[in-house]
C-alpha cells in the first residue's frame, strides 16, 4: 500500500481517537458537573431542614415542654375539669359546687408560664417564615378526633390559635377582660395537639436530614 495512503489512514485514525477521547472527557466532565449540582441541591435541601429544626421547631418544642411541665405542677389539686383560661375569664364559676382560689404559688407558676408564652409569641412572629411550606401549621387547623371535642375557634391555623390563646389568657390574668363576655373568648383554649404535631415534625425533619446525608455520601462515591 502506498505510504501516503497509510499515512492518511494513520492520521485519520489518530483524529478519531483524539475525538473519542475528547467526547469521553466531555462526558465525564458533564457527569461530574451534574453530580456536583445534584450534591449542591441536596446540601441546600439538608440545610433547609436543619434551619427549620434549629431556628423554629426545636426552640418551640423546648418552650412548649417547659410550659407543659409548669402547667402539670399548677394543675395538681385542681378539679379535673379545671381550665386556666375559662377560669380566668370567669373566676366565679363552680367546680363540683366549689370555687377555686389561686394561691401565691399558683400565681408564681402562671407568671413563669406567661413569660414562656411571650417567648413563643416572639419565635412565631420572627421565625414562622421558615415553615411557609409546612401545611399542617399554616393551613386551617382541623383537630384530630381525640381533640375535636374541644371548643376551638374556627378558621385559624394551629399556630395562630396558639398565639391567640397566649394573648387572651395573659389579658384575662391581668384583669383586662373583666368587662367582656367570657363566652366570647372561651374557644381560644390551648391547642394541646400542637405539642404532638411539633414532635412529629421534628422527627420528620431529622429523618429527611438523614436521607440527605445518605444521598450526599452516595454522590461523592
Amino acid at each position: 500500500m502506498d505510504a501516503k495512503i497509510i499515512a492518511s489512514w494513520v492520521a485519520f485514525l489518530g483524529t478519531l481517537i483524539i475525538a473519542a477521547i475528547s467526547i469521553w472527557q466531555n462526558y465525564l466532565i458533564r457527569k461530574d458537573t451534574k453530580k456536583a449540582e445534584n450534591r449542591k441541591r441536596i446540601q441546600t435541601e439538608k440545610l433547609g431542614y436543619e434551619e427549620k429544626l434549629k431556628k423554629f421547631y426545636i426552640p418551640l418544642r423546648t418552650y412548649l415542654e417547659n410550659s407543659k411541665t409548669l402547667y402539670k405542677i399548677f394543675r395538681k389539686n385542681k378539679p379535673q375539669d379545671f381550665r386556666v383560661l375559662t377560669y380566668l375569664l370567669n373566676p366565679e364559676q363552680l367546680y363540683d359546687g366549689k370555687k377555686v382560689m389561686l394561691s401565691t404559688s399558683d400565681r408564681a407558676i402562671l407568671d413563669k408560664v406567661f413569660e414562656i408564652g411571650k417567648k413563643i409569641e416572639k419565635l412565631i412572629y420572627e421565625s414562622s417564615y421558615l415553615i411557609g411550606d409546612d401545611k399542617e401549621f399554616i393551613q386551617k387547623y382541623i383537630p384530630r378526633e381525640e381533640y375535636s371535642h374541644l371548643p376551638y375557634e374556627k378558621d385559624m391555623t394551629i399556630l395562630s390559635l396558639l398565639v391567640s390563646h397566649i394573648i387572651v389568657i395573659r389579658l384575662a390574668y391581668n384583669s383586662k377582660l373583666i368587662d367582656a363576655d367570657w363566652k366570647t373568648f372561651e374557644s381560644f383554649v390551648f391547642p394541646n395537639e400542637v405539642n404532638i404535631r411539633v414532635d412529629e415534625k421534628i422527627d420528620y425533619l431529622k429523618k429527611k436530614t438523614g436521607e440527605c446525608e445518605g444521598k450526599i455520601i452516595v454522590s461523592i462515591g
